[in-house]
């Protein structure tokens, strides 16, 4: 029996199925928006990669050496990918640029997860000016997850921006810690950090009510009136303000104190969740820091799905064959020409060429197909009332399937 590595994983059947059609729905959409597909490298240079994500991100890298003898991670960073390319291969005139990928990124998830692979799906927007990007990105999201019949999600957006803004002043050391409590939601160690900071009591206060600033977009407002400079969140009411217009206002929540690593998003930040199970779909955000990191001026926002928990949670999927077409005792030939006919008017069927007719049925039969066609005698067999009937006859309720 053959095995598969832990924290990998081998998908067929209809499962796979599932994937390849949230994957395919997902790209078409993509590319009706402008956006062009984008095939990254399997292998990533650690020396691009080490220092140009936070340290939490790259120990969790699955390190090797290429057979050229160079230092190598498993690509563990699609976005990281698209910017380093399009860094190497466009000129700044040439911006906005706007690419699609669906690929599979490996790591090591923190515990208590051990997969070391995923199958992701996502956008990048890089170089553009204002704040209708954000909006375009954050509205595609919303717009796979309806075309993929996954109503029932909602988003969650941040800013890091002014997760900064809070966190001004203080020592690089009590930011990290404060970040890694917030991410980890140890609310009980964000609290006990700052009880050991010498702050003024009015910015402890702000402090201390970051984690409860959550909820719809009124939390910004409320926000608003603690900051000494309210504006800082004007880019993200912004944002709210523009996907409620779209009519998203029901499908959003805002959470100030959720955050990512900070010197590589620079903005608003989002995760989206199924509303009926709570499990994450995926996320994204500005990340005009990356830019920074790989010499590119300017700025650029997009998000990454897990296909899996796309077509775990996706209602709908690829047509399945109904046909079974048995050319056993045909010319090949007659059969595929009949099969063309079927596929021009996008009926699914399989072939079958086995040269006895009782075990092609029994493997029809198998596969829960509902037609089993003889295309040498011209016969058509209901498998499910078991009724043979001319197929000149079942021809319009055969390609009805």
């Amino acid at each position: 029996m053959n095995k598969t590595p832990k924290g990998c994983s081998n998908i067929g059947g209809a499962a796979a199925a599932k994937l390849e059609y949230c994957r395919n729905k997902s790209l078409e959409l993509f590319a009706r928006y402008g956006y062009r597909p984008f095939s990254p490298a399997g292998l990533q240079l650690i020396e691009d990669v080490w220092e140009k994500i936070s340290l939490s991100r790259a120990r969790r890298l699955i390190a090797l050496t290429s057979p050229f003898g160079e230092p190598c991670v498993l690509r563990g960073d699609l976005t990281l990918s698209a910017v380093t390319y399009l860094s190497s291969h466009f000129d700044d005139d040439e911006r906005p640029l706007r690419i699609s990928y669906a690929e599979r990124v490996f790591s090591v998830s923190p515990p208590p997860r051990n997969n070391l692979e995923e199958n992701q799906v996502g956008v990048e927007l890089i170089g553009w000016e204002g704040a209708g990007a954000d909006v375009e990105i954050v509205s595609l999201l919303l717009r796979v997850l309806d075309t993929l019949s996954i109503e029932d999600s909602t988003v969650v957006l941040g800013d890091v921006s002014v997760m900064s803004k809070f966190f001004e002043g203080l020592p690089e050391e009590t930011k990290e810690s404060l970040v890694g409590a917030l991410q980890n939601g140890s609310y009980t160690i964000y609290a006990d950090i700052l009880n050991g900071l010498c702050v003024d009591e009015t910015e402890l206060e702000l402090l201390r009510a970051l984690p409860s600033l959550k909820g719809d977009s009124s939390v910004i407002g409320d926000a608003m009136r603690m900051l000494r400079e309210p504006r800082v969140l004007m880019p993200l009411k912004r944002l709210c303000d523009s996907l409620s217009k779209l009519g998203y206002a029901e499908r959003l929540r805002v959470d100030l104190g959720f955050v990512r690593d900070l010197g590589y998003y620079s903005g608003p930040i989002f995760n989206a969740y199924s509303s009926i199970s709570g499990t994450l779909l995926g996320g994204g955000g500005r990340y005009d820091g990356l830019l920074s990191k790989v010499g590119i001026k300017g700025e650029a926002a997009g998000f990454a799905l897990n296909l899996k928990e796309l077509a775990n949670h996706c209602t709908e999927g690829p047509a399945s064959p109904k046909i079974m077409l048995w050319c056993g005792n045909c010319d090949p030939a007659e059969g595929l020409r009949y099969a063309d006919g079927l596929s021009r008017k996008g009926v699914p069927f399989e072939f079958s060429w086995n040269s006895d007719r009782l075990e092609s049925q029994r493997v029809a039969k198998i596969r829960k197909y509902k037609w089993w066609i003889d295309l040498f005698a011209k016969k058509a067999l209901s498998l499910q009332t078991g009724e043979a009937k001319e197929l000149s006859e079942a021809e319009p309720e055969v390609t009805s399937c």
